[in-house]
Parts: structure tokens; sequence; C-alpha cells
């Protein structure tokens, strides 16, 4: 994978957005981009975190991709929604901390993260404002649907087409973006063209 385009951010804000009566932890982090850092983000695209090291097998950083949760619109600030991740070994029983979800999940405001990208295809807003847009997600899998959904309230404010969530977690609490902690989408439930539904497992 293509790395070359690196730049920095600083984390302007960590916060929890699961309850804290949840097994899940999930965080919204937002990034401030650093002056002169060559990246655009459109919603559906993704940023590579780079974990400095050194790591297993003599790796001097670990890559991982996040889908962001907005659109930069030139605002330099991105959003991120991350889940701490823990991974038991299905041998050995050892419990091992996911590399990046715990490196993000674990950093303070004013951190200096290193970041390369964008990567993917962005969703592109139809042409005609009469489309009907169904998305369907599951846990942080809500992340680009938050930013597509934002992004298109914002450039049209009366889209006629219906747009549709379908959005499942485990339990009610742990809903992102819909729960006590962090409720973004009550913003658009007045909107005739949206509705979500939601399903827990």
């Amino acid at each position: 994978m293509d790395t070359t385009n690196r730049f920095y951010a600083t984390v302007k804000s960590t916060k929890r957005i699961t309850p804290e009566n949840s097994d899940e932890e999930v965080k919204d982090l937002i990034l401030e981009l650093d002056e002169g850092a060559n990246m655009h983000l459109d919603a559906g695209q993704s940023v590579g975190v780079l974990v400095p090291g050194p790591h297993a097998f003599g790796n001097k950083e670990h890559l991982r991709l996040y889908t962001v949760a907005n659109a930069t619109n030139g605002d330099k600030k991105i959003n991120l929604c991350v889940k701490r991740c823990n991974y038991i070994d299905e041998f050995s029983g050892e419990r091992y901390k996911g590399v990046a979800s715990n490196y993000l999940c674990d950093l303070e405001p004013g951190a200096k993260i290193e970041l390369t990208g964008p990567y993917g295809s962005p969703f592109p807003i139809p042409d005609e404002k009469t489309a009907d847009i169904i998305m369907v997600g599951l846990g942080t899998g809500i992340a680009p649907f938050r930013a597509f959904i934002k992004n298109l309230y914002k450039k049209h404010k009366k889209w006629e087409g219906k747009i549709r969530l379908f959005y499942g977690q485990r339990t009610g609490v742990d809903m992102l973006y819909m729960n006590d902690e962090k409720d973004d989408f009550t913003m658009y439930y007045d909107k005739e063209t949206f509705k979500a539904f939601l399903a827990v497992s």
C-alpha cells in the first residue's frame, strides 16, 4: 500500500460515545490536520493511521485504515469512530490488544499522530435530488454513513428522495451516534425524507 502522502494531525478531542455500562468502548476522535497537510477526505474514504513501533517482526510502524465519520469540507478536521479491540487466542487463551485501536483510544487531546492517505472511493451524492438512498451498517460501520448524511443535507437542504438508514448493534445502548452519549442523528429526524431503522441482535 502506498503511504508516501504522509502528514500529521493533532488530537483536538476524544470522547467515549458508548455508555460506561456498555461492554464495548467506542470513541469519537476529532483530529485537526497540521498546516500544509495535502489532504481532502470525502464521505466513504479512509485515512491510514501509522502507529509508531517497533512492532512484531521488526516493523517500524503499524498501518490501520479507518473510514472517516465526516468529510473535511475545507475545515481541516476529521472524525474517527474507533472501537477498542482485544483478541483472545483460541489456542493459548492469551489476550492481545488491537494495536491501532488501543493506540487511538489511549490518546489525549494535544497528542500528535501521523496519518497517510486518502484511500478508497468516496460515496458520491446522486445528481438527481429525487434519488432514493439506502444505507446498511453494523457497529462502527455507521461512520461513513454519518459522514454521507451530514454532507448530503449540508449541500442539499431540500433533498426530495427517500433516505433510509438500517443500522444494527448488539444492544440498544451501543447504538453509535444514536444514544445519550452522542446523538448526532436527532437533527435529521424532522426531515421528511429521512428515516432510521434500528436493529439489535
